[in-house]
């Protein structure tokens, strides 16, 4: 069961957070700095990410730019988006023929998100390079397939070879698997890569043609042959095949990047693709969902989050990670708990409810889930609901101050004003300075 973070605590008490932009400082001026800091990266990432739901992009990028160094998850958000609003600026930019701003933006893109990856793909990858929420990745490797051993030994064999400098070898053992295996179009394609790094431009476009006719929409495909036209000096098809890899994979800033080159060499107007808005790759899922299964706070990381006009982006893609994290683990009552918070996050106050529900069925003594239903009920209008899970939580050793607060401000508006005066002062009997629980007492004093 993960454990009880203190802004949890707050948060049932109304109130805010802005961690996780920096955990510098000890000292009471340490403190102050930090908190200054955080709130300054703060609203920059909500004024950033405000300005690239509005595509304002240029405007995205001032705001969001300064956080590139910051460590934590809302810096790790901020560098996705600010990645998306450098190719979003550099496409306009090439299409306006404006070459020099369109391979900055470019190249910034690349420098941030190697692997054009998407949202969740990019936080799984982020998380899973050093525990933690930095980009650690390096570019990976387009090569080699991720099949079986039996379907990747030619080509893994083919390489073999050519790194020990036998290129004739290499050649013909991708050449014997095309002829086993006709419709491949990976065959192929690593012999046109194979023999384009061995300076035989000629027969690397004849291996990439014949990739294409076999995969037309493969963009590694596409972008491999457009480079091979390129030294074969035939820029007007070179332009040809990276622009129809750009369309392929819009996301890639790399391709982007080749596309601007090749349209400034060629003195040849081209119309990339527009980025489109982030779908929900089942891959990318499935592996942020192993995260979130693995990795209690994780979740909390994204709760801490300040609010944000990116937030249904943000949130409705990690309830769709819990929901196929939840098909593979109904069991775990972690991820019901989780997957409560989320929805409770986006509006989504039925299925909130539900899914707290089903997280205490599965254990009854889950305080977390406890509380977060009775805050629910709470909110709902079903006060006797909510006292009645608030003093379980309690029972199941969840004697927190703010659950005393909420359960004295729940019997307060029922007119129990002795109950509610015994929660308030229990309240401060644990936390001597929670002002909002001394203010509701001398009000119940008052009536």
């Amino acid at each position: 069961m993960p454990r009880r973070a203190a802004d949890d605590r707050e948060m049932i008490a109304g109130k805010g957070t802005e961690a996780g932009f920096s955990d510098e400082g000890s000292s009471a001026m340490n403190r102050r700095h930090g908190d200054a800091t955080n709130r300054t990266a703060a609203a920059r990432y909500q004024s950033g990410l405000a300005a690239y739901e509005r595509a304002d992009y240029a405007a995205a990028i001032e705001q969001l730019a300064p956080l590139e160094n910051e460590r934590g998850l809302p810096a790790t958000l901020a560098k996705f988006y600010l990645a998306q609003s450098h190719i979003h600026v550099g496409i306009a930019a090439l299409r306006a023929q404006d070459h020099a701003t369109a391979s900055r933006h470019f190249l910034a893109a690349r420098r941030i998100n190697p692997d054009a990856k998407g949202l969740a793909e990019y936080l799984a990858a982020c998380h899973a390079g050093c525990g933690r929420f930095d980009l650690a990745a390096a570019e990976m490797e387009r090569g080699i397939d991720a099949g079986s051993r039996e379907r990747t030994l030619p080509i893994r064999l083919a390489h073999a070879f050519f790194r020990d400098g036998q290129v004739d070898r290499a050649v013909e053992t991708l050449t014997e698997a095309m002829r086993a295996q006709p419709r491949r179009a990976d065959l192929p394609y690593q012999l046109g890569v194979i023999l384009a790094a061995s300076d035989r431009p000629a027969e690397a476009e004849t291996a990439l043609r014949a990739a294409a006719g076999i995969a037309p929409t493969d963009a590694a495909i596409r972008l491999q042959w457009g480079l091979v036209l390129a030294t074969t000096g035939d820029t007007v098809a070179s332009l040809r095949e990276l622009s129809a890899a750009q369309k392929l994979r819009p996301r890639d800033a790399y391709v982007g990047w080749l596309l601007t080159l090749a349209s400034q060499a060629a003195r040849v107007a081209v119309e990339p693709a527009t980025l489109p808005r982030q779908e929900l790759d089942d891959n990318g899922l499935d592996a942020l969902g192993d995260v979130a299964a693995g990795d209690p706070e994780f979740v909390e990381a994204f709760l801490s989050l300040p609010a944000s006009d990116v937030d249904g982006s943000v949130f409705g893609m990690l309830a769709a990670t819990l929901e196929r994290a939840l098909a593979r683990h109904p069991e775990y009552a972690d991820l019901h708990y989780h997957c409560s918070r989320i929805y409770a996050r986006l509006g989504r106050t039925d299925e909130a409810i539900t899914s707290a529900q089903r997280a205490t069925t599965i254990n009854p003594r889950y305080v977390q889930a406890l509380i977060q239903l009775g805050r629910l009920y709470a909110q709902t209008n079903r006060s006797v609901a909510a006292i009645d899970r608030l003093q379980a939580a309690i029972a199941s050793g969840g004697d927190y101050p703010d659950v005393h607060y909420l359960m004295g401000e729940l019997y307060r508006r029922r007119g129990q004003r002795v109950e509610a005066r015994e929660r308030f002062e229990r309240a401060l009997e644990l936390n001597a300075n929670f002002g909002a629980a001394r203010e509701a007492l001398a009000l119940v004093g008052a009536d």
